[in-house]
C-alpha cells in the first residue's frame, strides 16, 4: 500500500518546495492546493496511509478547529501543521485536536522528511523546540524556590505586559500589536527582563512567568485570548 501525501499550502514558492522535497523522497503526492477546499480523498484502490500537511495562514486564528474540520472529512488521515512561528499553546491546541506533527515551515530538507516517514509509521513526532523548552525548565526547577516571587523582582508595568506575551510564547511582532507599542521597544524591553529575571534568553523568561503564575504572583496585562490552553500539568514547574 502506498502513503499518499496531500498538501494545502497558500504560498506557491514553499508549496511548490514542500511537493519537490517530497516527491524526491519517494512520497506519492497528490495535487497539492492553496485552500482547503480543494483538498480531496485519494483513491480508496491506492492509499495505505493518507497525510496531510496544511500551513499556518491556512489554519488561522482558531488551528485545532480547523484540524477538527479536516478530520471530520478525512477521519483517516495524519495532519501535519506547518507554521510560521512556534507557539506553545497554539501546538497543545494542535495536537489536542488531533495533529500529528507541528513544525515550524523552515525545518530543514532532511528534518521534513524524517517526520514525514515518522507521521506515516504512526508515529506523533514533536518539534526541536520542545525540546528546548524542557532543557530551561530544567535549569529554572534547579534554582532555589525562594527566587520565584514577584518580590525577588522589581518589574515595570511594560515589563509585566511584555512578560505575559512571552509566558504566552508571542513574537515579538505580536507582542507590539497587542500592547500597543513597537517591535523595537519589545526588542529592548526583552533584553532588561531577561536581566532583571536572571535568565538567558525568552524560552527561560516564559517559563518562569509560569511559575509565578501557577503561584498566583503574576501580574500580567497582555490580553489572553479565550479558550488559550494552559501549560500541561507536567511541564508546570
Amino acid at each position: 500500500m502506498t502513503t499518499v501525501v496531500s498538501v494545502a499550502i497558500r504560498n506557491s514558492l514553499i508549496r511548490e518546495g514542500v511537493r519537490r522535497i517530497l516527491s524526491d523522497s519517494g512520497f506519492t503526492l497528490d495535487e497539492p492546493v492553496d485552500d482547503l477546499e480543494s483538498l480531496s480523498s485519494p483513491s480508496a484502490a491506492e492509499i495505505g496511509e493518507h497525510l496531510i500537511v496544511v500551513d499556518g495562514s491556512l489554519l488561522g486564528r482558531d488551528g485545532p478547529a480547523v484540524i477538527g474540520d479536516i478530520l471530520y472529512r478525512f477521519p483517516d488521515a495524519r495532519v501535519i501543521a506547518l507554521v510560521s512561528t512556534f507557539e506553545f499553546t497554539e501546538m497543545a491546541a494542535i495536537y489536542a485536536a488531533g495533529a500529528y506533527a507541528y513544525f515550524l515551515d523552515q525545518i530543514p530538507y532532511q528534518s521534513l522528511v524524517a517526520m514525514m516517514q515518522m507521521v506515516a509509521v504512526g508515529q506523533k513526532v514533536a518539534p526541536p523546540e520542545i525540546i528546548d523548552l524542557l532543557d530551561n525548565l530544567l535549569l529554572l526547577t534547579e534554582m532555589p524556590a525562594q527566587r520565584h516571587t514577584t518580590l525577588a523582582y522589581d518589574l515595570g508595568e511594560r515589563e509585566w505586559e511584555v512578560l505575559g506575551g512571552l509566558e504566552r510564547g508571542l513574537p515579538n511582532k505580536t507582542i507590539s500589536r497587542d500592547i500597543g507599542i513597537s517591535e523595537s521597544a519589545v526588542k529592548a524591553t526583552v533584553k532588561s527582563l531577561l536581566k532583571k529575571l536572571s535568565v538567558t534568553n525568552r524560552t527561560q523568561a516564559a517559563v518562569l512567568a509560569r511559575e509565578l503564575a501557577v503561584q498566583g504572583q503574576a501580574r500580567f496585562a497582555c490580553p489572553r485570548p479565550s479558550g488559550e490552553v494552559p501549560l500541561p500539568a507536567i511541564l508546570r514547574p
